[in-house]
């Protein structure tokens, strides 16, 4: 089942982890979301325990990523952040009794086992609002453009909208107990999964001031990356453990619900998740820079977690 793909290059790795630091040092001391022990602020507080339980930050890397390609200068952390604060918000919901019923989520209990229902549905709601703040923020303050704002907006709120996210997770919630076929599953990945890693790429493209080609070729990477992600996914609830993956294994059967490796099995399953990945490099792998992009898609091809 394994690719040839080797790991990523120590270079790149560097790279690739300064960018996740800087996200997390973001999230631990932005102005928007601090801990407090005051009980007023205990949704802040939800949100904060999410947003630092750990994760692997693809979404903003994405996004400072196809910045630097595109030949962004300076610092987009915070912007790159929202992409992780509206992910967040999509895991909280999606751990909900009324979802997916998750008790853990990276390694500690989920937001609704540690917080109560009520907060952890607030919590979910704060994080999908707060990226709107801080976009329109930063055009107020004069640091991007209202028009790059807008498109920002745009972007984000198509790609996490009723036509986005929220349809791909209504999807999976109609799936349950139901055979479905692989046209389905595709549409319902590329929804629930892979829209805001478009975003985030082309987040990235639209802050450095990339031509329309180029977002699309973003996107096009993103899209791709993302079917292959939720391949692995698949694959990891039958064949991972509930150590490495930070969360209960076996979900997808318990809730009775056809994946791509249920459905294809999982040799068939990796090779599709292995034919998105070269898809999604052919997109940009003639892009001066794009090495590291490249690798990462092939590096989360085999990832274990």
């Amino acid at each position: 089942m394994k690719a040839k793909a080797t790991k990523m290059k120590p270079e790149l790795k560097a790279v690739f982890q300064r960018d996740v630091e800087a996200v997390d040092s973001y999230l631990l001391s932005n102005g928007y979301i601090s801990k407090s022990d005051d009980n007023e602020n205990r949704i802040i507080d939800a949100e904060f325990y999410a947003l630092t339980a750990g994760g692997k930050r693809i979404r903003p890397v994405l996004c400072i990523e196809f910045y630097k390609l595109f030949g962004g200068k300076g610092d987009v952390t915070e912007i790159a952040s929202c992409l992780e604060l509206m992910h967040t918000f999509s895991l909280i919901h999606d751990d909900m009794p009324e979802m997916d019923n998750d008790d853990m989520r990276r390694g500690k209990p989920s937001v609704h086992c540690a917080y109560g229902v009520d907060t952890a549905l607030l919590a979910g709601d704060g994080l999908a609002i707060l990226p709107f703040e801080i976009i329109s923020d930063r055009a107020l303050s004069g640091d991007i453009s209202p028009e790059t704002a807008v498109r920002l907006v745009n972007c984000l709120s198509k790609a996490a909208g009723n036509q986005g996210m929220i349809m791909g997770q209504r999807l999976d919630l109609i799936s349950e107990n139901e055979k479905i076929d692989l046209e389905f599953l595709k549409r319902m990945s590329s929804l629930k999964t892979g829209c805001i890693l478009s975003a985030s790429a082309q987040f990235g493209a639209i802050l450095a001031g990339a031509n329309d080609k180029d977002i699309m070729k973003a996107a096009e990477y993103a899209e791709n990356f993302g079917l292959a992600f939720q391949i692995i996914d698949d694959i990891l609830d039958i064949t991972g453990s509930e150590n490495e993956l930070g969360k209960p294994i076996g979900s997808d059967e318990k809730r009775s619900k056809d994946t791509y490796a249920t459905t294809m099995g999982v040799d068939a399953a990796y090779n599709e998740a292995k034919r998105y990945t070269e898809t999604a490099v052919a997109a940009i792998s003639n892009i001066d820079g794009s090495e590291l992009l490249c690798e990462l898609a092939y590096d989360l091809l085999d990832r274990r977690h």
